[in-house]
């Protein structure tokens, strides 16, 4: 079959034409984001091949047109900046390994007989959804959940739950054997310093347990209690403060993560004064929602500390 190129405003795309419809077989360009078309030569297209996008810089968001039908093996992977994705549910003939070393991505959104266009509203229940199911190409590493129809349904939030309670019970210190035996990272780095290793792995629970928290359409009691406590166990002042660390660090502006975090009860009179000073002089917004919290919940006001946001 013919390659042939389509130029468009700041995107070129290679393709080719079958019986089947338009297959797009390459992508050049600098855009962060992108609606694929759905015609070419008044052909629809079909399908997206594979590597496509593979290891695509600046690429942020991608919006696929209703007519895709199928989407190569590592079509999106190592696309560094990718973070949201937008394409019709629907069955798709999917390959291997579509989103892998994409640590941004936080959003699969499926929409319902939606056009894609830029001024489409998204109902928080859909990137709610979208959140979940980018979860499973990354932080649950489940591409067995990576289904386009039924993601809402109980039986999809059942076998998401199990994969995040194994996920969750899973001892911190697997694989660090296997990580220095097969000589994974440099000797003496700091991939294979036993505490770094530990800290990455309750990281990694906390970012599984605030997400499942925010989002949580068909958490069962008995979960919700497990994932609060974990959470709890890592905050500001315990023995490890992986919650703290990952709030501050990833979450610090986004007013969502803050109210969970002090609704669970993750702040009180016995750390906030360390909270406080752990801040410092950065994350002034920050610092100034966990004051008012002091003042307002906590019932006590520290007029010095006030005085160091000036």
């Amino acid at each position: 079959m013919e390659d042939k190129i389509l130029e468009t405003a700041g995107a070129v795309y290679h393709y080719t034409i079958s019986d089947n419809g338009v297959s797009i077989t390459g992508y050049e360009g600098k855009r962060s984001e992108l609606f694929l078309p759905s015609y070419i030569e008044g052909i629809p297209v079909k399908a997206i091949e594979k590597k496509v996008f593979f290891n695509k810089s600046g690429l942020c968001r991608i919006y696929l047109p209703e007519t895709i039908e199928s989407i190569g093996d590592w079509a999106f992977s190592h696309c560094k900046d990718l973070e949201e994705i937008y394409l019709k549910r629907k069955y798709y003939a999917l390959g291997k390994a579509l989103f892998g070393e994409c640590p941004k991505l936080s959003c699969i959104c499926l929409l319902d007989a939606k056009k894609m266009e830029p001024d489409m509203s998204i109902t928080p229940e859909e990137k709610g959804f979208g959140t979940l199911l980018a979860a499973v190409c990354g932080i649950l590493d489940a591409p067995y959940l990576f289904q386009t129809q039924s993601i809402d349904d109980a039986e999809w939030l059942s076998l998401w739950d199990a994969r995040m309670l194994t996920v969750l019970s899973r001892d911190d210190m697997e694989g660090y054997t296997k990580l220095l035996l097969c000589g994974e990272e440099d000797y003496g780095s700091r991939e294979n310093n036993l505490d770094f290793f530990l800290e990455q792995k309750r990281r990694r629970k906390v970012r599984l347990a605030f997400l499942r928290l925010l989002h949580d359409k068909g958490l069962a009691d008995d979960n919700r209690k497990m994932l609060t406590e974990y959470l709890l166990s890592h905050t500001k002042g315990e023995e490890s403060e992986e919650t703290w660390l990952v709030l501050k660090e990833e979450h610090g502006e986004d007013m969502v993560y803050l109210s969970l975090f002090t609704d669970l009860g993750c702040v009180s009179l016995e750390n906030i004064s360390d909270i406080l000073t752990d801040l410092g002089d950065t994350n002034p917004q920050m610092k100034a929602y966990f004051m008012r919290y002091k003042e307002e919940y906590l019932g006590t006001v520290d007029f010095f500390a006030g005085l160091s946001l000036d």
